[in-house]
């Protein structure tokens, strides 16, 4: 042997408050590997190691408990007499070290079978980077193509695995479907079998969700809030639909006057309008004036036919303009003569009645 492969290691000393610097494997060039006892993996016994330069180099490489270094030391004549005897038995001092068994990675060959074993479907579900398809998901088959690509990132390729997977990805009624299938079709089925069953369920054949999605505007609070949610109800009807369309289709969402304060050239992309729409969020916390401007409107080239108020003039209220039938002066002259009215009947009777007891005194 020309070489050997010497791994050290800070470990804790008797003490356990120090640290101390081991060397606990020697390994040869064939792949063997032979553990050295405790008491003889401190360095401060290995004295042809301390006397090399390989020793200042480690010791400098290693700070913390625990750190390790594996290092490959050409064998001069001293090395060899230390740690191999004539026939190149690994030995220390006065006994041969004990050859440690290592498990053997699994071979390329047994890469699929062995990851198959160890992969826990659950927790890679978990991981996936989507959604949960539930009933209000609006591309069933959009939503299954992305399943499939998640699949494939994390080496889940046999049927049984993705049929396994689905149902973690699964919401409410969806998850009724899922059984169902699995009575009929069993888990042992055909993936292609269970995509497709999947898509002619869940696929939706009509044109409402796109017309919520292409029709959607902002009615009230944040700016940002629904630009964002437009581009999700977009992108779930249309994973590929480019940007220009996109953008054009979020701004047309906006009330009249935030269109008019974004500017075109600056909005390049879905980001850049983002921060063009934020810039403007204070508007839609200040009084909303529509109605003022309904009934400006309204009246607007009618105002040159409304006269002012005769009663107002006639009582010299001053110059007035409303409708006579409003004019608060016209309804306490009404109530007035009505008051005099009744005032007048009620004294008729009273006379009537003093006539009467008149007459039956006479």
């Amino acid at each position: 042997m020309e070489k050997l492969r010497f791994k050290f290691e800070v470990l804790a000393s008797s003490d356990v408050k120090t640290n101390m610097l081991c060397i606990t494997s020697i390994e040869t060039p064939d792949g063997r590997t032979y553990e050295v006892p405790d008491d003889l993996k401190a360095v401060s016994k290995h004295t042809a190691i301390l006397s090399s330069e390989v020793y200042n180099k480690i010791k400098n490489s290693l700070k913390k408990r625990h750190q390790t270094r594996s290092v490959w030391i050409p064998l001069d004549t001293n090395f060899r007499k230390i740690y191999l005897d004539a026939g190149e038995n690994v030995q220390f001092g006065d006994q041969y070290l004990e050859e440690i068994t290592v498990k053997s990675n699994p071979s390329p060959d047994n890469t699929s079978s062995y990851l198959s074993e160890k992969k826990n479907l659950g927790k890679a579900a978990e991981r996936f980077l989507m959604e949960r398809y539930s009933n209000k998901t609006l591309n069933a088959e959009q939503w299954i193509n992305e399943f499939e690509s998640e699949c494939e990132r994390f080496e889940i390729i046999q049927s049984e695995e993705k049929i396994e997977t689905l149902k973690h990805l699964l919401e409410k009624h969806c998850l009724d479907w899922y059984s169902s299938m699995l009575i009929k079709l069993t888990v042992n089925s055909q993936w292609k079998v269970w995509r497709d069953n999947f898509c002619e369920t869940f696929g939706n054949k009509g044109w409402s969700q796109i017309k919520y999605a292409f029709t959607f505007k902002y009615q009230a609070g944040s700016l940002l809030e629904y630009a964002i949610k437009k581009e999700k109800l977009l992108l779930d009807v249309n994973k590929q639909i480019d940007t220009q369309t996109m953008i054009n289709l979020i701004v047309m969402g906006l009330p009249d006057h935030i269109i008019d304060k974004i500017d075109k050239e600056t909005a390049k992309s879905t980001a850049s309008l983002y921060n063009e729409i934020s810039k403007h969020e204070y508007v839609t916390n200040k009084k909303d004036f529509s109605k003022n401007k309904i009934y400006t409107n309204q009246y607007k080239g009618k105002m040159d036919k409304i006269k002012p108020c005769k009663i107002c003039e006639n009582l010299n209220k001053g110059v007035r303009f409303h409708p006579e039938e409003k004019c608060w002066f016209r309804q306490t002259k009404i109530n007035d003569h009505n008051r005099n009215s009744n005032k007048t009947v009620n004294n008729s009777v009273i006379d009537i009645e003093l006539n009467n007891e008149y007459q039956k005194n006479e």
